[in-house]
C-alpha cells in the first residue's frame, strides 16, 4: 500500500508517516504532499496529522544520521532494506533518539506490529532486533551535547542522545573529521565536502547544522493592517512569551499553530523567511509600478511587492497550478490587497498561441503573460514557451522565483538531500537560464530584474547570472547576495538559505 491508496479505515499518525516516508524514498512524493492526499481523502485527522508530519519530516531530515547509527549498533544496511523497512526503522529510530516525549518502547513496539501489518515475513523479528539494539546502545536520551563526540547524536541546540559506543565516525586530522560531521549533521559525505571547499569549513558546518534542524515560523506585518505595537500585541497574546521580534519581523516556534491565530486570521501579518522577504525587496517596487511576478505561487513574494508598493499599480502574478494560484488569491483577499491580479493558462491553453492571444483586462491595460509550471526534481519541468503579446506595455520590474535544487532550505524541504544528482542539477539550470531570458524580455528599459532561488549552489545562481550577462551586454548587475542557512539559541537567529541577484536594463532600447 503506497500513501496514495486509500487505507480500510482512517491512519493512525505512525502508519501515515511511514507511508509518506515510502513514497519520498521512493521518489513518488514529498512526506507533506502524500500526507495532504491522505487528510484531503479523509483517511487522516487532524491530531494525527500533525503526529504524522513531525515524524515523516524529522524521519527524512535525519534519514542519514539515523541510519549510520542504526549501521553501528546493529546488522543494518540500506542497501539490503527495501524502502518500506527503511520507512519503518527511519520513523522509529527518529522517535527514540530525537522526541525524547515517547518512550522508545512504545515506539520500537509500534514499529514492530508496523512491519507485522505492511511489510509481513520477516520483517517483525528484523525491526524488533534492530530497535532493541537501539533502545539498548542509549544511556542518555537529552545530555549536554559536545562537539565531535561519535558518542553523541545531536538533537537540539543544546542537548544530544548519548550512546554506550561510538555511532558517527570517530573525528581525527583532515578527512576523518569531514566524515564525522557530514554524518552528524545528515549530509552526505561528497556534498558536505562541496560545502567545505566552497565556503570554508566553519561556514560549511554552521549551515550543516542549520540544514538538519527544525525550522522556525518567521512571520512579516502587514503594514496596512497592524501598527508595529499591535503586531505585537496580538501575537504576545495568541502565543504568549515564545515569540521573538526583529523589527516587523516575529519568530515563531514550530509547534504553534500560527494559522490558527487572530492575528493571522485578520490579515496583520504573513509568513515568510527573511531570506525571501529580502529578494522581494531587491526589486525596489514603488507605487503605481508594473511588476511581474514569474512562478509566483504561493504568493509570498508576490504580497512583499504588493506593500512595498503601498498597494498601488500592478503586481501580476502568474502560475499554471490553479491550486496554488488559489492560494495567492486567498493570501491576497485575507491581507486585504488589490494590486495583485493572478493569471493561470493550462498546459492545454498554453499549446495554442491563440488562447494567450486573447490576454485578459486588468486596470485597463491587456497582457498576455510568460508562465512557468514548475514541481521540484519528482515531477517534470515545463517551462511554457509562451511570449508577452508584441503590444504589450512592458514592466518595470520583474521578479523570477525559479525553480531550483532547494538546497538552502533543506530543513524545510528535507527530501532536498535525497534526490540531487548532477543530472537534475543540469536540467535544473536549463529552465532557469531559460526562465530568466524570457522574463528580461518583458521589462522596459531602464527597468530592473531580479532572480531569486532558495539553492546555494553556484550552479544555479552566480553561473546562471554570469552566463545572461555574458549573453546580453544591455543588462548590468546591481548587486547580489548569497545568504547560507543559519540556526541558533535563540529563534531570531534563524535564516533560511538562498541567493538573489538584481540586474538593470540599459536606459537605451536595444
Amino acid at each position: 500500500m503506497s500513501a496514495t491508496e486509500r487505507p480500510e479505515k482512517a491512519l493512525d499518525g505512525r502508519t501515515a508517516a511511514v507511508l509518506a516516508v515510502t513514497d519520498a524514498l521512493t521518489g513518488r512524493q514529498f512526506v507533506n504532499e502524500a500526507l495532504r492526499a491522505m487528510r484531503a481523502a479523509g483517511d487522516l485527522s487532524g491530531r494525527e496529522a500533525a503526529l504524522a508530519m513531525e515524524i515523516g519530516q524529522g524521519a527524512v531530515r535525519h534519514l542519514i544520521t539515523s541510519e549510520h547509527v542504526l549501521g553501528a549498533v546493529a546488522r543494518f544496511r540500506k542497501a539490503h532494506t527495501a524502502p518500506r523497512l527503511r520507512a519503518i526503522l527511519s520513523t522509529a529510530a527518529y522517535q527514540i533518539i530525537w522526541m525524547d516525549r515517547i518512550p522508545p518502547f512504545a515506539a520500537a513496539d509500534q514499529a514492530v506490529g508496523l512491519a507485522k501489518r505492511l511489510v509481513g515475513g520477516r520483517s517483525p523479528g528484523m525491526v524488533n532486533a534492530v530497535l532493541r539494539r537501539l533502545t539498548g546502545a542509549i544511556v542518555e536520551r537529552s545530555g549536554t551535547w559536545q562537539r565531535l563526540d561519535p558518542q553523541q547524536v545531536r538533537v537540539s541546540w543544546e542537548r544530544a542522545c548519548a550512546f554506550a559506543n561510538p555511532v558517527l565516525p570517530r573525528p581525527g586530522s583532515n578527512g576523518e573529521a569531514l566524515a564525522h560531521l557530514a554524518a552528524a549533521t545528515g549530509e552526505r559525505s561528497r556534498r558536505y565536502a562541496e560545502l567545505c571547499a566552497r565556503y570554508g569549513p566553519e561556514q560549511a558546518e554552521a549551515a550543516a547544522w542549520a540544514s538538519q534542524a527544525v525550522p522556525v515560523t518567521v512571520l512579516q506585518r502587514n503594514p496596512r493592517r497592524a501598527t508595529p505595537e499591535a503586531f505585537e500585541q496580538c501575537l504576545r497574546s495568541a502565543c504568549g512569551e515564545v515569540v521573538a521580534f526583529a523589527g516587523d519581523t516575529a519568530y515563531v516556534p514550530p509547534s504553534v499553530p500560527v494559522v490558527d491565530t487572530p492575528a493571522f486570521r485578520d490579515g496583520l501579518l504573513f509568513v515568510q523567511d527573511r531570506t525571501a522577504h529580502a529578494a522581494a525587496e531587491a526589486v525596489g517596487a514603488q507605487p503605481g509600478e508594473r511588476v511581474l511576478d514569474l512562478c509566483a505561487a504561493p504568493g509570498g513574494k508576490s504580497v512583499a511587492l504588493a506593500l512595498a508598493m503601498d498597494d498601488r499599480g500592478l503586481v501580476l502574478a502568474c502560475d499554471t497550478d490553479q491550486q496554488r494560484l488559489r492560494l495567492v488569491d486567498a493570501n491576497v483577499a485575507r491581507l486585504g490587497l488589490t494590486c495583485i491580479h493572478t493569471r493561470r493558462f493550462s498546459p492545454e491553453d498554453l499549446a495554442r498561441p491563440s488562447a494567450v492571444a486573447k490576454g485578459f483586462r486588468v486596470q485597463g491595460s491587456e497582457f498576455s503573460e510568460a508562465i512557468c509550471e514548475s514541481v521540484w526534481l519528482a515531477k517534470k519541468l515545463t517551462v511554457c514557451n509562451t511570449e508577452l503579446a508584441d503590444r504589450t506595455q512592458p514592466f518595470d520590474a520583474a521578479l523570477v522565483d525559479v525553480p531550483c535544487s532547494n538546497t538552502g532550505v533543506i530543513a524545510r524541504r528535507p527530501e532536498a538531500r535525497l534526490g540531487l544528482t548532477t543530472q537534475k542539477l543540469g536540467s535544473l539550470v536549463e529552465t532557469q537560464r531559460e526562465l530568466l531570458r524570457r522574463a528580461a524580455r518583458h521589462v522596459r528599459p531602464g527597468g530592473r530584474l531580479v532572480y531569486s532561488t532558495c539553492s546555494v549552489e553556484p550552479e544555479e545562481n552566480e553561473q546562471v547570472i554570469a552566463a545572461f550577462l555574458a549573453a546580453n551586454p544591455h543588462w548590468r548587475l546591481d548587486v547580489e547576495k548569497t545568504t547560507l542557512p543559519a540556526w541558533g539559541p535563540r529563534l531570531s537567529d534563524w535564516r533560511d538559505g538562498g541567493y538573489y541577484a538584481r540586474l538593470r536594463r540599459a536606459d537605451s532600447p536595444e
